[in-house]
């Protein structure tokens, strides 16, 4: 008798630490996986949320920037991890739709392979020259690019990343001969292209908008359908004479993800965490003056954004004929 009342102890005990560990979760630092390298516009937006979801959740969040393959090769990583929660990462337009759909060599499947934890915000790409340029407007660009010896190059965060394809559907749009130059990031393209190295640049206003003010850097059009509040005078690449360009560019995001069959308990938590984060002051004015619309949203909500986005960027890939080259 008193040994089976030992073992109802011992047996509850268990189920209640079992329990306990679970009510606990996180119970170690989390790790957050930024797939470009530091210094660009998701390592610059992911650290104020990432710092915060680290307060809510009561545990460090550890941001870690693996660059490579526009994105591929972090969105891999996170793909790859254990689904505990305990690794997560930023992910974007590119890395969920557009790199899938422009490279064969990817491992990662953009639908089956994550968790979408939630929606992050909303951003906008720019053309940009360097302030020395001879190009005043995309119509400068796009006849010289057309010249019999032409030499007009782009530099991108990687093949497949939001400003690559960006460039592309300009190429594409503009029947003009344009030369990919991808890298490990958007600092390092912004270096290049200041240094005169390449003739242009698409990139994020939170990397760009202290040179553009400055003098440095010369925007010549804007990919949303509609100007920016943050550059009213610069014309959207519509209005600067490149037709049906905003339905390539008015639709791009950032987003938290997981791997695949994180619990959904875990889920919830890490959803909530996020929202709350983003619903906070500080990291509302931090994105703020990162010129980011802050998006929020359940993960269903997500997971519906990115099918959309993945069967709207196949479109206009296919169509404009686009290819990375892996």
């Amino acid at each position: 008798m008193l040994k089976r009342t030992l073992l109802s102890l011992l047996s509850l005990t268990a189920l209640g630490l079992s329990g306990m560990a679970h009510a606990e979760w996180p119970d170690k630092p989390i790790t957050w996986v930024v797939p470009f390298a530091a210094g660009g516009p998701m390592d610059i937006v992911s650290r104020p949320v990432a710092k915060k979801m680290s307060e809510i959740l009561n545990t460090p969040i550890i941001v870690e920037n693996r660059p490579g393959a526009g994105g591929a090769v972090g969105m891999d990583s996170v793909a790859r991890s254990r689904p505990d929660g305990y690794t997560i990462g930023i992910g974007s337009v590119g890395t969920q739709t557009i790199v899938p759909n422009v490279s064969k060599s990817i491992k990662y499947d953009p639908i089956d392979s994550f968790s979408n934890i939630g929606l992050l915000g909303r951003y906008t790409n720019v053309l940009l020259v360097r302030e020395k340029s001879p190009n005043k407007t995309v119509a400068d660009i796009v006849a010289q690019s057309r010249q019999a010896d032409a030499n007009v190059t782009f530099g991108s965060a990687g093949n497949g990343s939001s400003n690559h394809l960006s460039g592309e559907l300009l190429r594409a749009l503009s029947n003009g001969k344009m030369t990919h130059v991808p890298y490990r990031g958007s600092a390092p393209a912004l270096t290049d292209l200041l240094a005169g190295n390449t003739t242009f640049m698409f990139d994020t206003f939170n990397t760009t908008m202290t040179r553009i003010q400055g003098g440095s850097l010369r925007a010549l059009a804007v990919t949303s359908p509609k100007r920016s509040p943050f550059l009213p005078n610069v014309p959207t690449m519509d209005e600067a004479g490149v037709s049906g360009y905003a339905d390539a560019g008015g639709e791009l995001w950032w987003g938290v993800v997981g791997p695949a069959k994180i619990p959904p308990a875990t889920m919830d938590r890490l959803n909530s965490a996020l929202r709350e984060a983003l619903d906070s002051r500080e990291v509302q004015e931090q994105l703020k003056h990162q010129y980011v619309e802050i998006w929020s949203s359940t993960p269903q909500e997500f997971s519906k954004v990115v099918q959309t986005s993945f069967q709207k960027w196949k479109k206009l890939v296919q169509e404009a004929k686009i290819e990375a080259a892996d």
